[in-house]
């Protein structure tokens, strides 16, 4: 059981989500529900519902995390199978480092996650250097952020040939303003798909980049 929008929404609001977090997670989104069109179009049985959905929720307690400390990859994994939703939260427990090399859900929004810079789609070395230049200063740190670096350019090798993409293309995902309105997948503005397919009662038109999605009642 996959929810819609508008509960995701809903909790994004009940914790108290910081709005650059938000702009994140919606950026991760469309970059993780046009890889999983990708792969669909391949012939993958990717579930874009779950993926959408994960991936606007993958930093759900990164808020906490930063005021108290811990994995907010695996507090948020338990957040969700506290809430009843295990398959979310095996995605989001997933999107720092993955458990398998199987292409999955999880890749994809493990692979989004490492394509966005704030609410920008950058190369993996433009994010990296980024993690290098802020975490330079510790040693042991960098030596792990260029372990961490190489893994995750096996994941992008995996991910763009099973989804027969070529890396600079999701960079022009940047041209599409504010998600317009929670972008569904297609090459680029294409019809409403599977990620809608739960959420008539949203009015995807009023979704912005700090707030709530608003909800028809």
């Amino acid at each position: 059981m996959i929810p819609g929008r508008r509960w995701v929404f809903s909790l994004i609001a009940q914790r108290g989500m910081p709005p650059h977090i938000i702009r994140h997670s919606k950026m991760v989104r469309m970059v993780a529900v046009a890889i999983g069109q990708a792969m669909r179009e391949a012939g993958l049985g990717i579930d874009l519902v779950l993926v959408d959905r994960a991936a606007l929720l993958h930093d759900i307690c990164k808020a906490d995390t930063i005021a108290h400390g811990g994995d907010h990859a695996l507090l948020g994994q338990r957040l969700m199978e506290s809430l009843g939703f295990p398959d979310i939260g095996a995605v989001v427990g997933q999107h720092i480092r993955l458990a398998s090399f199987e292409v999955n859900e999880a890749m994809v929004v493990n692979y989004a996650d490492k394509r966005v810079m704030h609410d920008r789609v950058v190369s993996l070395e433009k994010r990296f250097l980024d993690l290098m230049e802020r975490y330079s200063q510790n040693g042991a740190f960098s030596e792990r952020i260029l372990a961490h670096f190489a893994h995750v350019v096996q994941i992008e090798q995996a991910v763009l040939k099973a989804a027969r993409l070529e890396p600079g293309w999701l960079e022009t995902l940047n041209l599409i303003p504010g998600d317009h309105p929670l972008y569904c997948g297609g090459r680029f503005l294409g019809e409403r798909g599977p990620a809608e397919d739960q959420d008539h009662d949203v009015d995807l038109e009023r979704v912005d980049h700090d707030e709530p999605a608003q909800v028809d009642e």
